[in-house]
């Protein structure tokens, strides 16, 4: 059986006394990408928030790699990342400063070798000719290669995107589901990966997990997803 890179064992989360998150038990496995599907304010983002310790939940426990998530450390300790949803790009700084920018905040390496581990991953997600324009002069899909970048460059073991793919074309969504799947094949890198796109999900998976009404209703691979009846799957 493959290693857990995170379990989470009856965790509840409530805003105001509304239950979001309702004592949800999972397992993301190492080196896998996982899909939360559900409809919109269903509390996917709420979950990621607290997989990277951004939300502390009401009860239960997440556990990294074996290790009760502490709040006193952050997402670098852990070598965890995450994909905003919208990208959160700095309009007002270049490409390549986007994506060096923790890096240069933490002064990680010298300013050479901070643009060479850049330039490498623009490379790799194939912007590179994009590197020193600045954030608007890009479309939509270069915008959230740049905020997939700037997760990379921190090498995580986990990465985490919430809805990559909810301001993109049909073109756009295809190509960050082939920088995922890239991703897969080419680095040891648990993906956990928030949407509300059915297709997008299907083109990605290892394992979907589909949360509605702060429960997750069902866990599998595409075809049990697939095969599955739950009515959930008809209203996304």
């Amino acid at each position: 059986m493959s290693e857990p890179s995170i379990v989470l064992e009856n965790v509840s989360k409530s805003f105001d006394g509304r239950i979001v998150i309702d004592s949800i038990s999972s397992i993301f496995t190492k080196n896998e990408v996982h899909v939360i599907l559900g409809k919109s304010g269903t509390g996917k983002s709420v979950l990621l928030k607290m997989l990277i310790g951004l939300i502390e939940p009401d009860s239960g426990s997440i556990k990294i790699n074996g290790q009760d998530l502490d709040p006193h450390k952050t997402a670098k300790d852990y070598k965890m990342s995450y994909v905003f949803q919208g990208g959160a790009l700095l309009n007002s700084f270049s490409v390549l400063e986007n994506v060096t920018i923790y890096l240069d905040e933490h002064n990680i390496y010298d300013k050479e070798t901070r643009i060479s581990k850049a330039l490498k991953i623009l490379t790799e997600l194939g912007i590179e000719e994009a590197a020193n324009k600045m954030i608007s002069e890009l479309s939509g899909g270069m915008q959230q290669r740049v905020a997939i970048a700037r997760s990379l460059i921190v090498e995580p073991d986990i990465l985490l995107y919430d809805e990559p793919t909810s301001a993109l074309d049909p073109i756009n969504t295809k190509t960050v589901s082939q920088i995922i799947n890239k991703l897969k094949t080419q680095r040891n890198i648990t993906q956990i990966v928030v949407t509300h796109d059915i297709a997008f999900s299907y083109s990605i998976a290892d394992r979907i997990s589909i949360l509605d009404q702060g429960k997750v209703s069902i866990t599998g691979d595409i075809d049990a997803i697939k095969s599955s009846n739950d009515p959930i799957l008809v209203s996304i």
